[in-house]
This record gives structure tokens, sequence and C-alpha cells, in this order.
């Protein structure tokens, strides 16, 4: 079967309050000392909190190639007032033959509570669900990490259950996750309900 997504790799989006971009090399300083470096974002991530700029240059490198592929989405979080970034999304194609994607995120806690996740993560379903073409596109989150369960209902994902043990964190505890997904349909009833209140 022909595969219908878009090769446009990571393109720019702006939102009111923020850019997203790719990661730069330049970015290091900011991205280390923002988040990768705080043990309270990584809690429930795979990787642990960085104690050295060197491995968080590890994973720009590992961005920036990235970027050579059409079909890899991921962004730096950019505050526009500050022109700084203050923490990543990305995009990952699950299936091609499906047309399927995973939503993946962090933040810098500064930044927490203000709705800045939920404002990224509705222009990535916007630029998956027009612009790629994905069908559907789901994420997790660690059971107990209750405020990315809220982004993500927030942004008009549906809970549909939980899997267990589904993900090892740093520590090395596996963990279960709550899954939510949002389909094209979904979106696109979403997006002309808020769009008939507007009018």
């Amino acid at each position: 079967m022909r595969n219908m997504l878009r090769e446009i790799g990571t393109q720019r989006i702006q939102t009111p309050r923020l850019l997203l971009r790719p990661f730069e090399y330049w970015d290091l300083q900011t991205v280390y000392h923002t988040w990768t470096s705080d043990p309270e974002v990584t809690r429930y991530m795979r990787w642990k909190y960085h104690t050295s700029p060197a491995e968080t240059l590890h994973f720009i490198r590992t961005w920036r190639r990235g970027y050579a592929s059409p079909l890899y989405f991921h962004w730096a979080i950019v505050w526009k007032e500050t022109n700084k970034p203050i923490g990543s999304i990305n995009l990952t194609v699950v299936d091609e033959n499906d047309d399927r994607g995973e939503i993946g995120y962090s933040l810098g806690r500064a930044y927490w509570g203000k709705h800045v996740m939920t404002e990224a993560l509705e222009a990535v379903l916007k630029y998956g669900f027009e612009r790629v073409g994905f069908n559907r596109i789901e994420a997790y989150h660690s059971v107990g990490n209750d405020g990315s369960g809220k982004v993500m209902r927030n942004a008009g994902m549906i809970f549909e259950g939980r899997a267990r043990q589904k993900c090892k964190i740093h520590t090395g505890e596996y963990t279960d996750c709550d899954c939510y997904a949002i389909l094209r349909e979904d979106y696109l009833k979403r997006k002309a309900e808020r769009e008939s209140q507007r009018a």
C-alpha cells in the first residue's frame, strides 16, 4: 500500500506564544539548564537527568542527525518572549502503513501550569493531521504523571486505557502507562465545533 504520509520534515510552527523549530547546537546551554538537568522534569522519563552539558550535547547531535529524514518530526519549544527553548516535542512515525504516530514531550519546570504544553501539543496535532497526513496520533504517560494526562485531554486526546508495565523508566522500574489517542475524524470534528463557536 502506498505511504500516505507527506515527507515534509520538521518545519517551523507559530502559535500565539511559541515558536516550534528544529534544535540548533547553540541551544545546548539553555536546554541543559532549563530541563535536561532537572530531576523533576525527568522523573518519569526513560532517561535520567543530565549531570553535564556533554550528555545534552549527545541528545542534540542525535536530534540534528534525525532532521535528515523527511519523516522525522522533533521541535524545540521556544518561548517567543525570550527567544529561548523551554522544552521539546516530537511526533514519531509508529507505522507508515497505518499512518499512525506517537507524541512525546518535555517542558522546563518554570513553565508548568501555564498551558504551554497544551498550546504546543495542539499545534503539533494540527501539523500531523493537516500537513503530514496522520490518521491516528497517540501518546502515553506514566501512571502518576497526572499533569501530562491533563495536557493530552486539554488538546482533545481521548483516554483509551492502561498499558501495564509498558515502559521502563530511568530507575529501571517498569511503569504502567495511560494511553490517549486522537483520530483525524476526532480532530476535524473538534476543529469544526471550535470554528462554529467563534462564528
